[in-house]
């Protein structure tokens, strides 16, 4: 948990993302942590998906199934380069998790679609700002915050689950940012998700924060 100037996190009236108000809310699923790397490049390791083999013991693999098209010669380029494999908004996408570290060639697989993208070039309006003044999940300045959420999609969501998961990565110093990521679960089966799953989940995502904070300060 952080209590600093930015504010306590996670707020104690708990966690909310747009998909899952609070209201509706089973499973809450968070960390947090500080790096000593400059925001904007740690938000790029997030998401750089293609590197995630290099730091990410939950989840070494991801595979993207579609992206937005752009048009035209700027569209090829795309598909030519490296951002072919990089999250942007509307991205599909599936992560395959290892749960049991125990055995690591046993994965879990997800289907996701990013819903937002925020950065303080390019602040989205996703969350509607009486929200962001309101809900302390969210950090309400968006010129100090770059931001993905994802949600699931696909065949979880058919059998009754409804989750999106938050990154925030908050400038507070020229080369340090700290790190906000939560998740957010309800429907009929976020109740199994939760009494079978969420310490395991809670350490995954502390252990996803300690291994992003690794890479990113070994890059640095």
């Amino acid at each position: 948990m952080a209590t600093n100037s930015l504010g306590k996190w996670p707020p104690s009236a708990g966690l909310s993302t747009v998909n899952v108000p609070r209201k509706d809310a089973v499973l809450p699923v968070f960390a947090s942590i500080r790096i000593q790397a400059p925001a904007h490049r740690v938000f790029d390791a997030l998401l750089r998906v293609s590197d995630y083999e290099k730091w990410n013991t939950f989840c070494p693999r991801v595979t993207i199934q579609t992206q937005p098209h752009a048009e035209g010669e700027q569209g090829e380029r795309e598909r030519q380069s490296s951002s072919a494999d990089t999250l942007r908004l509307a991205t599909s996408f599936t992560f395959y998790v290892v749960m049991n570290a125990a055995k690591p060639d046993s994965t879990t697989e997800t289907g996701l679609k990013v819903s937002d993208v925020s950065t303080p070039d390019h602040p989205s309006t996703y969350i509607p700002q009486a929200t962001l003044d309101s809900d302390g999940s969210y950090t309400a300045d968006l010129q100090r915050v770059y931001r993905v959420a994802w949600k699931t999609e696909g065949g979880f969501v058919a059998r009754g689950l409804r989750s999106e998961r938050f990154h925030e990565v908050i400038a507070v110093g020229g080369d340090e940012c700290e790190v906000r990521t939560w998740e957010v679960m309800g429907g009929v089966l976020a109740h199994t998700v939760k009494w079978m799953y969420k310490q395991t989940l809670m350490e995954k995502f502390r252990l996803w924060c300690s291994d992003l904070k690794k890479y990113c300060e070994q890059e640095s």
